[in-house]
């Protein structure tokens, strides 16, 4: 009684079937000596059995974490006020390590690069900036469940699931897309975009080509925004390869386009180590 639409919705994450299986894990978390029986977790993107490795390499090089260059104390540097767009060496480490992940097939402009506390934070300031309260969103099924939070919660924005199938492993069709745009539509929302994870959580599959080329026109087309979170780009196999939507835009030369301004990469370094 008396809480907000917020608290009391059925899409907070814990009454969310997706984290059944957490709550049993934690009741039974597997340990190689001490539960050899428990549960290991594979519903979340943490490589908790690596933990001791980790531990153990930080103890013999505790300079690792250590403020110094050159050996010499940079907290100084650190502690003071920085440029409000972030600090300029870390957003050139950054621009250099997400090329070398897309195997610097693609470039990326610094100035360009708007840095925040997590992937998370960085979906929720892009439907703020992108959608007013009662806005929508396209995304594929299955979807991240925490989206439903991220993405709503606060922005007051919809999302409008664009129906993909196992019958063809997932992909988007031309023809779902529209049909989850005439969705939103009857429903009196004006969409302001497609969100869609590459490679894709949950189902840990990377986008084709001609489905990110499909993307690209259909944005042309409706003259509405795409969001590609590339968080998990670190973490595929050589086969199938992973393709960045940045690629898609440099191939068909579209950076002096319409549709460069309202592509949107979300990157975070969410690789496992292991």
């Amino acid at each position: 009684m008396g809480l907000s639409r917020k608290v009391r919705c059925d899409t907070h994450e814990q009454k969310s079937s997706y984290f059944l299986g957490w709550k049993e894990y934690e009741k039974n978390p597997y340990d190689d000596v001490k539960n050899p029986e428990g549960i290991i977790q594979m519903g979340l993107a943490e490589n908790q059995l690596s933990f001791d490795i980790l531990e153990s390499w930080l103890a013999e090089n505790p300079d690792a974490a250590g403020f110094k260059r050159d050996e010499q104390s940079i907290f100084r540097e650190l502690a003071l006020f920085q440029d409000y767009h972030g600090l300029p060496a870390f957003k050139k480490a950054l621009v250099d390590f997400m090329a070398e992940i897309r195997g610097n097939k693609v470039t990326f402009d610094p100035n360009r690069i708007v840095l925040t506390a997590g992937a998370t934070s960085a979906n929720e300031t892009l439907i703020f900036c992108l959608a007013d309260a009662g806005d929508a969103f396209l995304l594929p099924t299955p979807y991240y469940p925490g989206f439903d939070r991220d993405l709503k919660w606060r922005t007051g924005a919809e999302i409008v699931p664009i129906e993909c199938t196992s019958s063809n492993d997932f992909q988007i069709t031309e023809s779902a897309l529209e049909e989850a745009y005439q969705r939103a539509h009857k429903r009196n929302l004006r969409v302001k975009g497609v969100l869609v994870t590459n490679p894709s959580n949950p189902l840990g599959t990377s986008m084709s080509r001609a489905e990110l080329n499909l993307l690209v026109d259909f944005i042309s087309k409706k003259e509405i925004h795409l969001i590609s979170d590339e968080i998990y780009s670190c973490t595929v196999f050589s086969s199938p390869g992973f393709v960045s939507i940045m690629e898609i835009v440099k191939d068909r030369k579209l950076e002096n386009s319409y549709a460069f301004n309202r592509v949107h990469l979300v990157y975070s370094p969410n690789f496992q180590i292991g």
